[in-house]
């Protein structure tokens, strides 16, 4: 508001100062005076703008159009129809060649004249509900039935638009006026609200201010809500706390319950479970935003601990009783008492390291609030489990961090009650519950949502606990009975899997899900498919060729796979195996079979290409052509002598964020992604890949374009480099070594591969941008897994996009970190990669997304926390050479560390680099810090000969 009363000022005294720019300031001011809704000021202003003048061009097309709305509204008060109808035309008019010019680009491009077309098709609505009326004379009723219509019809229109304060702001605005005219305070301040919600989130904090103050005048409901909101984002968390505080004492009593209020109050402990005071006088619909204000406030005050344990859960358990459909409710219930119990269970553990370990009888006494010692930790299991399944059951919009975190739960149980012997009643309990809890979760829970974590359940096929697996292999059959497809190329490897105890378990699960379907189905058939195809794969993999053979004749070699053609599998590609979430609606019933894959009919494989090629890297991986029921082909490359499991779980942690990037504002406008493709692991030592295509590796595009410069020469280039090693070893420094010798022999040229490859200027610049940001956000992605191992081979690029691709995912979590030539760099940053991102190097896009990328990332860290936690705890997953895969589980010590590095490196600490410890950096330094250490000639000097830190 304020700034808009600013903006008519300044146009005032520059109307007054410099007059001969009447005309551009006029039309500036016509902007500010119908939002303000000053109608004497907009035609004082509309008649400026008509007179003859200077204009400044910069402004002009959202000047015109704003033109355009004053003479509409104008002609609405004036009750004028016919020209009103005449302005619209015209209006839509004038936007649709800028439009059509746009759309050729992109819809990016097009977007702010689609937002145009949509506001002018709010004001015909208005127009034609208004009759013959005048715009101010005649006030509606929100129980005008045409009105509510419209109404309803306006606040779904304007969910769809992007939300973002430029396009939501001018219909939040035509609605204010028409809320105004009709003196509707409480919707006038609903637009206030709305509007200083996205000046919150652009970061226009004053505004955002402003617009809250003008909510409060004229009566809206819920400004608490956005006024703590702004100032926990201002970093004022104790006002923030305080706006809430107040506003649930303000409520009736009856509402929140007694015990809640003395929990807020916090005077008296209250005991753990009050009685829950039903109350039939508040309409629902207050009851949902006391309750969401009642849970900000729990949030808050555990956040910044400032009440006990029993005030917090007796604040939360209140939230469920307001809600009880409520899924966020149960979710952050379930996750302030999964943290209480990681603290008990950290502290018990530490006391009992000098005694004998997990001796339930021994309890501990630690000041709590019932002085007779603490809760095992283990009693605290039954509720997070329950608080868990609760929310799953009511929503899953935390699916992906509520049920790994479930599961990882559960299986640490299961382990811990095997090893501490059933001999307690109490543990013994405990053990009772929770399987009851799970097996209610098989029940309740739709198929799809155990689908997502498949996965993590094939990999505990073979825990120790034998009810657990029991329970495990039920939950695998019910996911196959309903998605036999997608199950069966994930149960591939473990079907095929070299140790006995996991083969058999798979075969179980098989059998039993084979069982659900008749003897002649289609399904049925398809397991016997299946298991033959796979074979094949797996022969074709290891398959040695001739000698000196560039390819694999199929129909010869291997014409059993070619005969078995058409299949009715499904081809392996990203998105028949992704899961699509379905929109969630109360009734679970119909979403259950509803449709989660990306298409509805998926292509299978109609056939197989008549030649394999091989390829020339060290284990002569196959290239296959799978031809598809859809008509398309897809290369696969198959993969001998590699365990790709860890490459398979790396995929789905880069889908979760992709998910995490496209729900923030910054990182959303920007398009940000990581490039991901399948991967399908056939046995603990070959798999498939899905081929990605138009992609050539870092290492071959430059040594091409030296080539050409006559800077490579394939025969005698590289014995030079080793040659120079071997005398530099010892007599200088590593970093003058790399500066002063092998620098020079190599200037950067990678910016000519975008120049040939993307001619057209719009393209190569587009290109650019695209390198910029994809490379940003793998190095922040991978330096937090603790991704090694990138060299020039690892990194392609894609030769339609400029997009950045990065493959081989063996060398996790700072594996690179313990070869005899430690990978120092914390990603590839080398002076040909910085020349490939333009005159700015990297500071400029490249160092902004990877600002957006960290700041993400952090945000999120719990969410990416219980994802890799699955990773941790997946006895599949090979830490060290040292131990092969066992027929039980085995207990990883590697794993714990990578676990604390990777927390370490989502609080802002620099882990793993040549670098001291540091203290927690801001997103900024940390990002700073990261290049440095990237660029930093000390530690490319010692890097490994042949990861080529030149290149």
């Amino acid at each position: 508001m304020c700034h808009l009363q600013a903006m008519v000022t300044h146009v005032d005294g520059l109307i007054s100062r410099i007059p001969q720019y009447k005309k551009a300031w006029c039309m500036q001011g016509v902007q500010a005076a119908w939002r303000l809704g000053r109608w004497d000021l907009m035609d004082e202003y509309l008649s400026g703008a008509e007179e003859d003048g200077l204009v400044c061009s910069s402004s002009e097309s959202n000047a015109s159009f704003d033109l355009n709305v004053a003479k509409i509204l104008q002609a609405m008060m004036k009750r004028d129809h016919f020209s009103v109808a005449e302005k619209i035309a015209l209006s839509k008019q004038s936007l649709i060649a800028p439009l059509a010019a746009a759309g050729m680009d992109s819809y990016m491009r097009a977007y702010p004249f689609v937002v145009k077309l949509h506001f002018l098709r709010e004001l015909e609505d208005f127009h034609s509900l208004l009759g013959d009326d005048s715009f101010l004379e005649k006030s509606f009723h929100l129980d005008d039935q045409a009105f509510s219509k419209l109404v309803d019809n306006w606040d779904n229109r304007l969910r769809f638009t992007q939300s973002s304060l430029w396009a939501r702001e001018p219909l939040l605005a035509f609605r204010r006026l028409v809320f105004g005219a009709s003196s509707l305070g409480a919707q006038v301040g609903n637009c206030w609200l709305q509007y200083s919600k996205l000046c919150r989130l652009a970061g226009h904090y004053e505004t955002a201010n402003r617009a809250i103050l003008e909510a409060q005048a004229s009566g809206a409901p819920n400004v608490h809500m956005e006024k703590a909101k702004l100032l926990w984002s201002t970093r004022r968390s104790d006002g923030a706390i305080a706006v809430l505080q107040q506003s649930l004492l303000n409520m009736p009593v009856e509402v929140l319950g007694s015990a809640t209020m003395s929990s807020i109050t916090s005077l008296s402990l209250v005991p753990l479970n009050p009685q829950p005071i039903v109350c039939e006088s508040q309409a629902l619909n207050e009851n949902r935003d006391i309750a969401k204000t009642l849970l900000l406030y729990s949030r808050w005050t555990h956040y910044t601990g400032q009440k006990q344990k029993e005030d917090v859960i007796s604040l939360y358990t209140r939230v469920r009783e307001l809600q009880p459909k409520w899924e966020k409710g149960y979710f952050y219930i379930a996750k302030y008492c999964d943290e209480v119990l990681g603290d008990a269970r950290k502290r018990q553990e530490e006391n009992f390291e000098h005694g004998p370990r997990l001796v339930p009888s021994a309890t501990v006494a630690v000041g709590s609030s019932n002085s007779n010692g603490e809760r095992r930790w283990w009693s605290y299991v039954p509720d997070v489990l329950l608080f868990y399944a609760k929310g799953l059951h009511r929503g899953h919009k935390n699916l992906f961090q509520a049920l790994p975190r479930l599961l990882t739960l559960w299986f640490d149980f299961g382990s811990m009650y095997q090893r501490s012997g059933s001999s307690n009643k109490d543990l013994k309990n405990v053990h009772g519950k929770v399987m009851s809890i799970l097996r209610g979760c098989l029940k309740d829970l739709p198929t799809y949502h155990w689908l997502t974590v498949l996965p993590q359940l094939v990999s505990r096929i073979c825990h120790q606990n034998e009810e657990i697996v029991r329970l495990v292999k039920l939950i695998i059959t019910s996911v196959l009975c309903q998605y036999p497809q997608q199950g069966l190329w994930i149960m591939a490897a473990v079907s095929k899997s070299t140790v006995p105890s996991r083969r058999e378990a798979a075969a179980e699960i098989i059998q039993a899900a084979r069982k659900g379907f008749s003897p002649g189905s289609k399904e049925n058939s398809l397991f016997v498919q299946f298991a033959t195809l796979i074979d094949h794969l797996i022969k074709l993999c290891f398959h040695a060729g001739q000698s000196r053979a560039k390819t694999i004749n199929l129909s010869t070699e291997f014409s059993s796979l070619k005969r078995m053609m058409p299949l009715g599998i499904i081809m392996p590609i990203q998105q028949s195996l992704t899961v699509n979430l379905p929109t969630y609606d109360g009734n679970l019933g119909d979403s259950r079979m509803s449709n989660i894959f990306s298409t509805t009919d998926l292509p299978t494989i109609s056939g197989i290409a008549d030649e394999a090629e091989i390829l020339s890297s060290l284990q002569r991986p196959k290239k296959i052509i799978l031809l598809g029921s859809d008509g398309l082909e897809h290369p696969f490359l198959c993969k001998p002598k590699d365990d790709l499991r860890k490459d398979a779980r790396m995929m789905e942690f880069t889908a979760m964020i992709n998910r995490l990037l496209s729900k923030y504002p910054e990182s959303r406008r920007r398009k940000l992604y990581i490039r991901t493709f399948a991967v399908i692991p056939l046995t603990e030592d070959c798999g498939m890949v899905e081929w990605v295509p138009h992609t050539r590796g870092l290492r071959q595009i430059l040594q091409d374009i030296y080539i050409t410069c006559g800077k490579f020469d394939r025969q005698k280039t590289n014995p030079h480099i080793k040659q120079i090693y071997d005398q530099c070893q010892g007599k200088m420094p590593e970093d003058e070594m790399l500066k002063n010798k092998i620098l020079p022999m190599f200037p950067p040229v990678f910016h000519k591969w975008f120049l040939t490859t993307f001619s057209e200027p719009a393209a190569w610049f587009r290109a650019r941008v695209a390198y910029a940001h994809t490379t940003a956000v793998w190095s922040m992605v991978g330096h937090i897994v603790g991704l090694g191992d990138r060299h020039g081979e690892n990194i392609l690029f894609d030769s339609t996009s400029g997009d950045c691709v990065h493959v081989d995912f063996s060398c996790l979590f700072d594996k690179g970190l313990q070869l005899e030539k430690p990978e120092l760099v914390p990603f590839r940053l080398t002076q040909n990669m910085i020349d490939g991102l333009g005159i700015t190097g990297y500071e400029g896009i490249f160092l902004r997304v990877c600002e957006i990328t960290l700041s993400v990332l952090r945000t999120h860290r719990e969410t990416l926390m219980s994802v890799l936690e699955t990773f941790i705890h997946d006895p599949l997953v090979e830490w060290t050479k040292s131990h092969k895969s066992s027929g039980v589980e085995v207990q990883n010590p590697h794993a714990q560390r990578a676990i604390s590095n990777i927390e370490a490196r989502l609080e802002g600490v620099v882990v793993g680099v040549g670098a001291a410890p540091s203290l927690p950096l801001a997103v900024e330094g940390q990002a700073r810090r990261l290049i440095a250490e990237a660029v930093s000639h000390k530690n490319l000097g010692k890097m490994y000969i042949w990861w080529m830190p030149w290149f």
